[in-house]
């Protein structure tokens, strides 16, 4: 009685200030277009009632109030003050915004463990009360299953709520919209995880997961499809595959580091401000080649700390092969050159100890780590 009491003040509420028509003999309420409830019509019903709206077996009618016997009358089952077309069994509704209805019409086959149910969403117009075989659109509710990840799995899905209304309300009818010179071809079918459509104080539906235009031929391929459910799982494979590469890096740098003799980060321009701080220690540094000066010289760019650049001569066996690009080193930090230097006058004096090539400019193949390296502290 509690849920029922809430899913009809639900239904009352949505819609305060559109479509509601009340009998001032019984109190009860009907939902219909707001057409009907103008001083043009005399509205009166006959039967069922609970919390205000009509619920069960009854009778619906607008009289036009000069001419009494031009009606418009409905007779049957109501749900939630919602006309019920037949067949009507195991159907109920509800208002979901506006003048907009939502139909409920009950499970869909089962599929990998979910238990989907197909809700209708339909409006009226001027005297036509909404009906789920003139949809604006189809939800499949308690779509909440990991294996929508599935393109093919959510399109089948999908599917499945297509062909249970063209089954309760055949393909021609659903082709040929009342009012409308035109054919519907197509149908609009959204699911969410819920087990009733959630909307927010906008009207929006919350929580949409699958969205695409079906064709009414099933012949004809989808498309417009896009699948949040799978898009979610490519977006954590993404991040894990992210993760994963990082904590290689971090594992490539840590063998480097530890075949130098070395776990010290310090980037290039720390050091050029003040090599004394670190003088005769080694050290890790990410650097690009400027020009090789000598058999044994080369001098380097230091890659990071912001604009500025800052320029190291680095010395060691080897270099004479070194290939444009950018490297990490492992250096001894020798202090400053003198300023009689003539390739780097008071430059950074770096003596090598070994390097490993990086196949991005900026070194971001290796140092992608799980967190930034920071200078003066030691490799994780």
């Amino acid at each position: 009685m509690q849920k029922a009491l809430i899913f009809g003040l639900l239904a009352v509420t949505t819609n305060t200030y559109a479509a509601q028509h009340t009998d001032a003999a019984t109190n009860c309420t009907v939902i219909a277009p707001r057409y009907l409830g103008s001083s043009d019509y005399v509205f009166s019903y006959q039967g069922a009632c609970r919390d205000g709206l009509a619920e069960g077996q009854g009778r619906a009618t607008w009289a036009l109030r000069l001419s009494p016997q031009n009606r418009q009358e409905h007779a049957g089952r109501f749900s939630a003050g919602v006309f019920l077309p037949e067949p009507s069994d195991g159907m109920r509704a509800r208002v979901l915004q506006g003048e907009s209805v939502l139909f409920d019409l009950g499970p869909l086959p089962k599929l990998q463990g979910m238990t989907p149910r197909l809700a209708v969403e339909a409006t009226g117009e001027l005297t036509r009360l909404p009906d789920p075989c003139q949809p604006d659109a189809l939800w499949v509710l308690k779509a909440d299953g990991a294996a929508l990840a599935s393109d093919d799995l959510a399109r089948q899905l999908l599917r499945s709520a297509v062909d249970k209304l063209k089954h309760r309300c055949g393909d021609e009818r659903l082709r040929k919209p009342e009012r409308s010179a035109s054919e519907r071809t197509e149908l609009r079918v959204r699911a969410v995880p819920q087990a009733e459509l959630e909307t927010d104080r906008y009207g929006n539906p919350k929580g949409t997961v699958l969205d695409a235009v079906l064709p009414l031929d099933p012949a004809k391929p989808i498309d417009r499809f896009s699948n949040e459910v799978a898009s979610q799982q490519r977006a954590r494979q993404a991040r894990e595959a992210r993760e994963a590469g990082r904590q290689d890096h971090l594992r490539r740098l840590q063998g480097f580091a530890k075949s130098a003799g070395t776990t010290l980060w310090v980037g290039v321009p720390a050091l050029a401000q003040n090599p004394f701080r670190y003088q005769g220690q080694v050290v890790l540094t990410a650097v690009r080649l400027d020009e090789v000066v000598a058999p044994t010289q080369a001098r380097v760019v230091g890659l990071g700390g912001g604009f500025g650049s800052s320029y190291a001569l680095v010395e060691g066996a080897g270099l004479a092969q070194w290939e444009p690009g950018a490297r990490l080193i492992a250096v001894r930090v020798m202090g400053r050159l003198p300023d009689t230097d003539a390739s780097l006058p008071r430059g950074l004096h770096l003596q090598l100890v070994a390097q490993m090539a990086c196949a991005e400019a900026d070194c971001s193949d290796e140092l992608d780590l799980p967190s930034p390296l920071r200078d003066g502290e030691k490799l994780p």
